[in-house]
């Protein structure tokens, strides 16, 4: 009988982390952007460096290792502090490399080079954001890549030589791994899926990332690249396709915004559910952009406990997930 009982409690056990880890492995992933970082950092706001205003808090000092968001964010990028997770994202833009096409030298290709620092720190290398945007600081001469419809399209020679020198790299041990995802981030939420051209293109990545800001040209919520329902249609089919979607949101408003109301940051992300972004998918990545900008640059880092806060706003959307409605 007493060894009766232990099976069933050992079973029991067995079935509850096996039920708790397949729920975590297919609900939709949580990620975040942290600025700023330490005190210094937090010392440097204003204009001409960051655009945020000293005072707002940093994670070295808000963030505790036992706080709910330390312990459950999936993903961060380009910062570890005291999260758990040890997943990195980072953006890398073709520009970068100095030249017009990708470095096919491992040695003094620049994102091995910070795939190598993420991953001598312990990290891992879970999505590696990418694209052409020269033309966004060089009109003139910037570059782009071959899709009229959405300039930070790659050409398909970026995708095919990044993919070498990852091979390349990791035959002589400077990297871990012989491949790495390649997210394409895009202006358009579905010019990569009408385009035949871009759709090719992008078929040979991995996912691709949509930007949705509160500002600028993302403004208001419906236009042209903010469209909830061409937005959703894009990630459905991404989805379909077994690929990544990132879903990167933020800058967001706040209170000194003059069109801000409370929780716009929430209502705007409940719009995109409503109206068929999809929320629960393993294949989906909510990354907040937690970048104090513009009119919203007096927004907390934290406490978690502040639901206006990033942190506090990260803690909510987690548990909005966790919760499978």
């Amino acid at each position: 009988m007493k060894n009766c009982k232990t099976f069933l409690l050992v079973f029991f056990l067995v079935t509850t982390l096996t039920t708790v880890a397949t729920a975590q492995s297919s609900r939709s992933k949580v990620g975040i952007r942290p600025y700023p970082r330490d005190n210094a950092h937090e010392m440097t706001g204003g204009d001409r460096v960051a655009n945020w205003r000293p005072g707002i808090g940093n994670y070295d000092d808000v963030l505790k290792a036992d706080d709910f968001t330390a312990l459950n964010i999936d993903v961060v990028k380009g910062y570890n502090g005291v999260f758990r997770t040890k997943q990195r994202f980072f953006e890398h833009y073709i520009h970068q490399q100095g030249g017009d096409w990708v470095d096919a030298n491992p040695n003094t290709n620049k994102l091995i080079k910070t795939i190598r620092q993420y991953e001598q720190d312990g990290n891992e290398v879970k999505h590696i954001i990418i694209c052409r945007e020269g033309w966004l600081y060089d009109k003139v001469n910037g570059d782009t890549g071959p899709i009229d419809g959405d300039p930070r399209i790659l050409h398909q020679r970026d995708v095919d030589d990044t993919r070498k020198v990852f091979k390349d790299a990791h035959a002589l041990g400077l990297i871990k791994n012989d491949n790495y995802k390649l997210i394409q981030m895009v202006v358009h939420p579905a010019v990569f899926l009408d385009d035949p051209k871009a759709r090719e293109i992008v078929s040979t990545m991995d996912g691709v990332c949509i930007e949705s800001h509160q500002y600028n040209r993302y403004w208001p919520l419906g236009n042209e690249i903010s469209n909830p329902e061409e937005i959703a249609r894009g990630a459905k089919w991404v989805l379909e396709q077994g690929k990544d979607y990132l879903f990167y949101y933020g800058p967001y408003q706040y209170k000194d915004c003059d069109t801000y109301t409370d929780f716009l940051e929430r209502e705007w992300l409940k719009a995109f559910w409503k109206r068929g972004l999809p929320k629960h998918h393993e294949n989906m990545y909510y990354y907040l952009n937690a970048f104090p900008h513009g009119c919203g640059n007096t927004r907390p880092v934290g406490p978690e406990s502040d639901p206006n806060s990033y942190l506090g706003f990260a803690k909510w959307l987690i548990q909005e997930l966790d919760q499978g409605k």
